[in-house]
């Protein structure tokens, strides 16, 4: 298979388990757990799941499924959480990378290319992300603990050195459910 195909397979487990023997595999492998890992950092970290900006008991006596949504809204924040064994996973592994480069890897991963249409405080040119490291640092919740990159070729090292690192990862075996 190839590498677009490696990423569209439903299951990350069965191209965790591929990842070993096909570089393909292992390739699209790394930008999913890296995809994970930013919606992780990015989405999940602000959530509250099960707890809705309204009162569960603001239709009392409406049968469940009778327009009052409160009652189905909690049990789809609860039925879909992303504590998986999938994200547990990936937030071990961004755990077990060094801090310094977990953090290049995100920002290069969010960013934005600014030709595209749209704005956002991710679209930004690789000089301008070095310039806003700070900013863009705590938005991912990374800010703590991680020396400012001085160049943008300081945080492309230390990005790549994360990636191959999940790649030497996958090769040798060592991504288990969490």
């Amino acid at each position: 298979m190839q590498f677009d195909e490696w990423k569209r397979v439903a299951n990350p487990w069965r191209v965790i388990e591929a990842a070993q023997r096909d570089e393909k595999a292992r390739d699209a492998a790394v930008v999913r757990i890296i995809d994970t890992m930013l919606e992780l950092q990015l989405d999940y970290r602000h959530q509250n799941a099960g707890y809705q900006p309204f009162s569960p008991t603001a239709r009392m006596g409406e049968m469940p499924g009778g327009g009052g949504r409160s009652d189905q809204a909690m049990l789809a924040a609860l039925r879909y959480h992303p504590e998986s064994q999938w994200h547990k996973a990936c937030a071990l592994m961004l755990d077990q990378l060094p801090k310094r480069q977990a953090a290049a890897m995100l920002l290069q991963a969010a960013r934005v290319r600014p030709e595209k249409m749209g704005a956002s405080q991710w679209m930004v040119t690789a000089r301008q992300m070095v310039e806003r490291q700070g900013e863009l640092l705590r938005c991912l919740g990374l800010h703590e603990g991680v020396r400012h990159f001085e160049s943008v070729e300081a945080l492309q090292v230390a990005g790549k050195r994360a990636r191959q690192r999940l790649w030497e990862w996958l090769a040798q075996g060592e991504v288990q459910a969490a």
